[in-house]
């Protein structure tokens, strides 16, 4: 990662690009790649919907140059030609492809020829009604790595609520890998497989920025961690709250609503209290 330029992006740069970004997401794309670096968890990276590039900049700047970047986009009007002057820029067109067209029209095989390689990071911010990013999960996800992470874009705008349904029914599925949203961050929610959302949790929450900034909420069967929430609570309980419910591992199918309402009320677990379900 080239550390100054990522500063000078998060500082201010991003600015100087047309677009939407918070800068809550900024920062979570940098710790998340940080992480990822720090565990030794490599890949390549995918971007779905690049508009003029101000997210696409950010991940140039955080993938190593061996790493590939490709950015997929209908490229209306000069978009292209904007995205890449803006890559030159503020960030690097080292191993950047950037593919034109409709993501839908893309075959088995050019898929797996353009994606030969596991995906560390993928961000979604193309077409947002429901069926659309159902289809845009069910054609990338079987790229990402088992600890790669996913981003959704504007999961919670009241604009495009079919964004936050897709994501959630396609949770519901086993494939052989359940991703499943584990991070809140600003207008993204980010995703993971189930079986590694703890981990990255207890990294997350313990990072300087984040830390004592967090709170822990429970969707369906997974937990999800909301960054720099209106409720924070500690960071250590939250790590216990997490340790709590992954082991020992109880089917929570044995539980009441009434019981679970209970459990994951927001006075109690929205509020820091460990309880196991004895």
């Amino acid at each position: 990662m080239n550390i100054q330029r990522i500063k000078d992006f998060l500082s201010g740069t991003h600015q100087e690009i047309d677009g939407w970004f918070f800068p809550l997401d900024q920062l979570v794309f940098y710790e998340i790649f940080s992480i990822q670096n720090s565990l030794n968890i490599g890949g390549d990276v995918a971007e779905i919907g690049v508009y003029k590039g101000k997210s696409l900049v950010l991940l140039s700047l955080l993938k190593s140059e061996s790493q590939r970047l490709l950015g997929f986009d209908l490229f209306d009007k000069d978009y292209q030609k904007i995205t890449e002057q803006n890559l030159s820029a503020f960030g690097t067109v080292e191993n950047v492809a950037l593919q034109k067209g409709l993501t839908s029209d893309l075959s088995r095989r050019e898929l797996d020829a353009l994606l030969h390689t596991p995906l560390r990071f993928l961000h979604i911010d193309a077409g947002h009604e429901y069926f659309e990013v159902l289809e845009q999960l069910e054609l990338f996800v079987p790229f990402v790595s088992d600890q790669g992470i996913i981003a959704m874009d504007d999961y919670q705008d009241r604009e495009f609520p079919g964004i936050e349904a897709a994501v959630l029914d396609f949770s519901e599925r086993d494939r052989p890998r359940r991703f499943v949203p584990f991070l809140s961050g600003g207008n993204k929610m980010f995703l993971c497989s189930a079986t590694v959302a703890a981990s990255f949790q207890k990294i997350i929450v313990q990072q300087a920025n984040f830390r004592d900034k967090c709170r822990l909420t429970r969707v369906k069967d997974f937990n999800i961690l909301v960054l720099q929430s209106k409720l924070p609570v500690s960071s250590d309980e939250i790590e216990t709250q997490i340790t709590d419910l992954i082991f020992p591992q109880r089917p929570e199918s044995n539980l009441s609503l009434n019981q679970r309402s209970r459990m994951f009320s927001q006075l109690e677990f929205g509020s820091g209290v460990s309880k196991s379900n004895d």
